[in-house]
C-alpha cells in the first residue's frame, strides 16, 4: 500500500457543515470506501481508520447514529474539526470514541484508554457493557489504562492531549477483540455475532448518555434516544419483502375449512358420533419456492440489532408457518405449530379453570332491544367517521356481506354478516374490539415506516386480542359467555394436546363446561383445523399478560402504536423513544370518565373473572 495523503474536497465539507446546520441526516460517501454517517445532531462520533476494511467491524459502528469509517491515509482533520465545530455550539462539548479492532489470535481483551478521573459515568458504563459479553465468552477481560495513546500505534492521534483540552472534545480510544471471528479459517461466529453488535450497540449508546448527562447542556431523557432515526434503504427493502411474502401467504384462511357450516349440519344429523370432514382450499403456493424467497432477504445486511431483530423473528415464524402449510392434514402440522405458538403455561390453564368454575353456565340474559346487521353498521359508521377525520388517507369503512362469519375485520375495513343479530348493550364493546382496536391499530401501523407495523409481529395476535377483550372491559361490554368463550378454547387445546379426538374434546366442552353444541362444535372446529392449531389458547394469555403489565405500571398508550406481542413492548418503546416511530392514535374511548375508573381498578390489579360488568 503506498503512503498517498488522499484529501476531502472542501466543497464535501462545506456540504455536509451546512446539512448539519439544517439539522438534516448525513450519509456522505469519501475516499477509498470511506463513509460518514451522522443520523442527527449527538455530541458524539465512533471514528474506525482502516488499513483494510474488515466489513464486519465495520457493521458493528454501524449501529451507532454517529460513525466515520475511513480509510487511513484519508486526511479527516479538517473534516473531524468542522463537525467537532457545529456540535460543541449545539452542546458545547464533544466526544470522539476511536475503535481499533485487534485480530491477535489470543486477544481477549477490551482495552479503554482514556485520562485518569475524566468522565468516569462513560467509562464505568463502558467496562459494564463489554463485560456483559463474559456471559457468551468467559474469558474475556476490559481494562482501563489512563495513557496519551488512544490510537492505533501507526497512526496519528486524531487530536493531541493539549488541543482536545482546549477544544473541550474528549477522545476515547476502544481496543476491541475480534471475537466473532475464528482467527486462523476467518469465519464468522454468526449467532455471537449477532450477540456481540448488539451488546456493543447499547454499551456505546449508554455510555454517550452518561457523558452527555455530566457534560452538555442538552438532555437527553434516555440513552435509547441516541440511537437511530433513520431507517437505511436496506432495512426498508428487508421489511418490505417480508411483509409481501406474509400478505400473500394467508395463513389463516388456507388453514380454516370452507365447509364449516356444512359439517356443523351433518355432525349434528349423525348425533355427534361421527367425525367432521373438513375440506380446505387448495394452496396457490409453493412453500418451497416462498422459503427460498424467505431466505435471498438480507436480514443479515440489517445495521440496526433491534430492528434486525424484529425481521429475523418475523422470518422464522412465516417459515414455520410455511411448513405448516405443507403439512396441512399431518400431525407434523400440530407438533409445528407448537414450536411457533407454545405451549400452554400452567399460569393461563388455571386461569382457564377458574372462569369457567367462576362461570359454570352460559349466561342467557338479553335486553329487550336487539340490533340486526343494519342497525350495527349504523352505530359503527359513526365511530369509523371519527377515525376517518383522523386518518384522511386511509378510508375506514364497513360492508354487510354473507361471506364472513359474525363481525370480523380485514385491514382498515369493518365486514359485518347479513344475518348478525345482537343485544344492543354488546354494540358498543364489539365496536370498540373491532373498530377502537383492530383497525385502530392497524391504521396507526399504516402510519409507521416499517410495514411489520401493520402486516404483524412474530405472534402479534396474541397482544391484540388481549387489547381487544380489554377495550370491551373498560367501556362496560365484556360478558361472561366472552369470557367463557376464551377459557373453553384453552380447555379444547389442552384436550387436543393432551390426545383426545375431536368427539372427545367436544363431548368434553359440552358435558363438563357446559357449551351448547354448536359453540363447543365451533371451538373444537377451531383447535382441530389443518390438523390440530394450539393458536387459540394464546388469546386467553395475552389478557393476563396484558392485565399483568396494566397492573405493573407498564405504559397503555404505545400499545396502539401498531401489531405486535407483549415480549416486544421493550422494543417498540426503543423505537418510539428513537423517534423512529410516530406516537400512535389513542383510542377515543379512553376519554370516557367511566373507562378512566375502570383503568385505574385495572391498574391496582383485579382477579379475571371481575372483568365481567
Amino acid at each position: 500500500m503506498t503512503n498517498t495523503t488522499y484529501h476531502i474536497k472542501a466543497d464535501i465539507i462545506t456540504q455536509i457543515c451546512e446539512q448539519l446546520a439544517e439539522k438534516k441526516p448525513i450519509n456522505q460517501e469519501l475516499p477509498n470506501n470511506s463513509v460518514l454517517h451522522i443520523d442527527k445532531m449527538l455530541p458524539f462520533i465512533c471514528v474506525y481508520r482502516f488499513n483494510e476494511p474488515d466489513v464486519y467491524f465495520s457493521r458493528v459502528l454501524k449501529t451507532q447514529a454517529s460513525y466515520l469509517i475511513v480509510d487511513e491515509r484519508v486526511d479527516i482533520s479538517h473534516l473531524l474539526e468542522a463537525i467537532r465545530l457545529i456540535m460543541s455550539k449545539e452542546f458545547d462539548t464533544f466526544l470522539i470514541l476511536e475503535c481499533i479492532p485487534k485480530t491477535a489470535t489470543n486477544n481477549k481483551k477490551f482495552q479503554i484508554s482514556c485520562p485518569k478521573g475524566k468522565a468516569p459515568g462513560t467509562i464505568k458504563a463502558l467496562k459494564q457493557g463489554f463485560a456483559e459479553l463474559k456471559d457468551f465468552y468467559p474469558s474475556i477481560t476490559v481494562k482501563v489504562k489512563d495513557t496519551v495513546a488512544r490510537h492505533p500505534e501507526h497512526l496519528k492521534p486524531l487530536l493531541n492531549v493539549d488541543e482536545s483540552k482546549k477544544k473541550g472534545t474528549l477522545v476515547i480510544g476502544l481496543k476491541i477483540p475480534v471475537l466473532y471471528r475464528n482467527r486462523e479459517t476467518n469465519e464468522l461466529f454468526s449467532l455471537f455475532f449477532r450477540e456481540f453488535y448488539s451488546v456493543f450497540s447499547e454499551t456505546i449508546k449508554r455510555a454517550v448518555f452518561e457523558f452527555i448527562r455530566v457534560q452538555t447542556t442538552d438532555s437527553f431523557e434516555n440513552f435509547l434516544m441516541l440511537g437511530k432515526t433513520n431507517i437505511d434503504a436496506i432495512t426498508m427493502e428487508a421489511d418490505t419483502q417480508l411483509a409481501q411474502i406474509s400478505e400473500g401467504m394467508s395463513f389463516l384462511l388456507r388453514t380454516t375449512p370452507v365447509n364449516s357450516n356444512e359439517e356443523w349440519i351433518n355432525f349434528k344429523k349423525n348425533e355427534f358420533k361421527k367425525m367432521p370432514n373438513f375440506k380446505y382450499r387448495l394452496i396457490a403456493l409453493d412453500p418451497e419456492q416462498e422459503k427460498r424467497k424467505l431466505y435471498n432477504i438480507p436480514i443479515d445486511e440489517v445495521d440496526d440489532p433491534t430492528i434486525a431483530f424484529i425481521l429475523r423473528g418475523k422470518r422464522l415464524e412465516i417459515e414455520k408457518q410455511l411448513t405448516m402449510l405443507e403439512e396441512r392434514g399431518t400431525k407434523n402440522f400440530r407438533f409445528v405449530g407448537e414450536s411457533l405458538y407454545g405451549v400452554i403455561k400452567k399460569k393461563v390453564l388455571a386461569q382457564a379453570k377458574h372462569i369457567l368454575k367462576t362461570f359454570p353456565k352460559r349466561e342467557n340474559k338479553k335486553s329487550l332491544e336487539r340490533f340486526n346487521c343494519k342497525q350495527f353498521a349504523a352505530h359503527a359508521q359513526i365511530e369509523l367517521d371519527y377515525y376517518n377525520t383522523r386518518f384522511p388517507d386511509m378510508n375506514l369503512s364497513l360492508e354487510i356481506r354473507d361471506d364472513v362469519a359474525g363481525i370480523m375485520v380485514s385491514k382498515s375495513k369493518l365486514l359485518i354478516n347479513k344475518e348478525v343479530d345482537l343485544d344492543k348493550d354488546r354494540c358498543d364493546a364489539l365496536i370498540q374490539h373491532e373498530v377502537g382496536t383492530h383497525i385502530l391499530t392497524y391504521c396507526n401501523g399504516k402510519r409507521q415506516p416499517l410495514k411489520q407495523m401493520y402486516e404483524g409481529f412474530e405472534g402479534y395476535d396474541q397482544l391484540q386480542e388481549g387489547l381487544a377483550v380489554i377495550a370491551e372491559y373498560l367501556v362496560g361490554g365484556l360478558t361472561i359467555n366472552r369470557l367463557r368463550l376464551l377459557a373453553g378454547r384453552v380447555i379444547a387445546v389442552e384436550s387436543m394436546v393432551n390426545g383426545s379426538n375431536f368427539i372427545e374434546t367436544f363431548n368434553l366442552l359440552c358435558d363438563k363446561y357446559s357449551f351448547s353444541n354448536r359453540i363447543a362444535y365451533y371451538i373444537s372446529m377451531r383447535v382441530y383445523r389443518g390438523g390440530g392449531l394450539t393458536k387459540d389458547a394464546v388469546y386467553l394469555a395475552g389478557l393476563i399478560d396484558l392485565m399483568e403489565y396494566l397492573k405493573n405500571g407498564g405504559n397503555l398508550e404505545n400499545l396502539y402504536t401498531g401489531k405486535f406481542n407483549i415480549t416486544h413492548i421493550e422494543l417498540i418503546n426503543e423505537l418510539v423513544y428513537r423517534n423512529v416511530l410516530k406516537k400512535p392514535e389513542l383510542p377515543r374511548f379512553l376519554e370516557r370518565e367511566s373507562v378512566k375508573k375502570r383503568l385505574k381498578k385495572l391498574r391496582k390489579g383485579i382477579d379475571i373473572t371481575e372483568l365481567v360488568n
